[in-house]
């Protein structure tokens, strides 16, 4: 018994259990869209502890047979608006582009643009009426 107590505390004491042990929850969204022909995957991870939302990263990764140089122009300007805020920043990697949004420090402008909501469910709901698949 004592065997068991201590292997047990030896692991909550060095995170073995995770996010889901410190009380994080993590939901994953997904979409494929077509645009003009090309296919655009976006996935949205919302993670959250007791229920509000901590952080979102949204991945849009677009079909490499699309000429990018317009995208990739705008998301460049996006990104050296984000710079000059708190809470946000934009990735460029090729045909990939990622938003990490750390919900507790942005402001309300970005809270706007990218529909947060400060509850997981109603964000999950959100989405899904936007015809993403959330498990």
């Amino acid at each position: 018994m004592k065997k068991i107590i201590l292997l047990i505390t030896v692991l909550l004491l060095t995170g073995c259990f995770g996010e889901a042990g410190k009380g994080y929850i993590t939901k994953k969204c997904t979409k494929q869209e077509s645009i003009n022909g090309n296919i655009v995957n976006t996935s949205i991870e919302i993670k959250s502890k007791q229920g509000n939302i901590e952080n979102i990263e949204i991945t849009e990764l677009y079909d490499k047979n699309i000429d990018l140089e317009s995208i990739t122009k705008s998301k460049k300007s996006e990104q050296n608006l984000y710079k000059q805020m708190n809470g946000i920043s934009l990735d460029i990697l090729g045909n990939e582009f990622k938003y990490i949004i750390n919900v507790q420090e942005i402001p309300e402008i970005i809270t706007e643009k990218f529909n947060i909501k400060n509850e997981q469910h109603k964000q999950i709901k959100y989405y899904e009426e936007l015809g993403y698949e959330c498990k």
